[in-house]
């Protein structure tokens, strides 16, 4: 019994040594570590790259502006009375003097079968006596005095013909119609609105500080709910606007596929730099030291520090005039752990 626990004792004790070793080796004698500075040197920097190309490149003035039609014009009630007839709907193309709203004729203000009257025996009073000048049956004065007498009756007729019969002042389309038939409206209330939309322009107020930069002709667009046309700056204004304290510019815009309605508010963009093939960077890409701004390029497994210059700026994206050719690799992401002629390992790009 003493040797069996003996045995046992000895064994415990075995086990705990062998225990105790395995605990006292340290996994540094086992596994050997590097720093991030001997695994860049010998594995490379991982980095991300993008192909330099050129492609077009733009920098705007942005404004807010209601857009409307290029020529517009509305017509109003000259009388006061219910809308009798109404021949057109918004929408539809008409010609200037094409009526779009009717008066009841029977109206006592118009006079219009009395003016209609006299307008017709002037007329027929003229004539016979254009008949005689011209066969010298009458003097000169009685053909003068019948020609007056058939010009006022007839310009009384034509004011009163278009009180009841309101016409179109310009072609166009019917941008709005504000009255309804039936409707009883008073004198001077707005019957409705001509616009060629196939065309639309829009007032710009530049500041003071941003006016020396938009000249006539330069290209702009406008954007509404997902549509965009283009146009031109047709028109800028050569003193202050005392109330606006801003300069007026004029925007024109083709709009002949319809996209825009007139009145609609949109955003302005006047382009006053383009360039049609520029190459291009986001400006975080940049290092600037000592007053040189750099790129990092991949050239293989090493990155070279190339110089660049600069152009305009549009937000993050930067112009580069020279220093970039097209197929460049340049550096995009691990450039902060780069070095003049450092190894790198490309782990991303496009």
């Amino acid at each position: 019994m003493l040797i069996k626990k003996f045995l046992t004792a000895c064994t415990l004790v075995l086990v705990i040594s062998m225990i105790a070793g395995c605990a006292a080796k340290k996994p540094e004698e086992s596994m050997e570590t590097r720093s991030m500075a001997q695994i860049h040197e010998e594995e490379g920097v991982p980095v991300s790259v993008i192909p330099a190309g050129k492609g077009a490149f733009s920098v705007s003035l942005q404004y807010t502006a209601p857009v409307t039609g290029i020529s517009e014009s509305t017509a109003s009630a000259s009388i006061d009375d219910n809308v009798d007839k109404i021949l057109y709907r918004v929408g539809d193309f008409v010609e200037k003097d094409t009526v779009i709203v009717k008066f009841p004729y029977d109206n006592p203000a118009a006079n219009y079968f009395q003016s209609k009257a006299s307008y017709e025996n002037s007329l027929d009073s003229f004539k016979r006596i254009e008949q005689l000048y011209n066969s010298k049956g009458v003097s000169r004065q009685d053909y003068d005095n019948a020609k007056t007498g058939y010009d006022v009756a007839k310009a009384n007729w034509d004011a009163v013909n278009n009180m009841v019969n309101v016409k179109a002042p310009i072609s166009g389309y019917i941008t709005r119609l504000d009255v309804r038939e039936s409707e009883n409206v008073e004198s001077g209330t707005v019957l409705f609105t001509i616009g060629n939309n196939d065309r639309l322009k829009a007032r710009l107020w530049v500041s003071e500080k941003d006016i020396a930069k938009v000249r006539s002709g330069m290209n702009a667009s406008a954007i509404w709910e997902g549509y965009e046309i283009k146009g031109k700056i047709v028109q800028t204004d050569l003193s202050l606007n005392p109330e606006k304290q801003a300069f007026g510019a004029i925007a024109e815009f083709d709009n002949s596929g319809r996209q825009f309605k007139s009145g609609v508010t949109a955003k302005i963009n006047i382009y006053i730099y383009e360039n049609s093939a520029a190459f291009t960077v986001n400006s975080k890409y940049l290092i600037e030291s000592g007053g040189i701004t750099y790129l990092y390029i991949a050239d293989g497994d090493t990155a070279v520090k190339r110089e660049v210059k600069t152009g305009e700026r549009s937000g993050q994206t930067v112009e580069i005039k020279s220093g970039l050719n097209t197929g460049d690799l340049i550096i995009t992401e691990g450039s902060r752990f780069l070095t003049e002629s450092g190894k790198i390992r490309i782990v991303a790009g496009e």
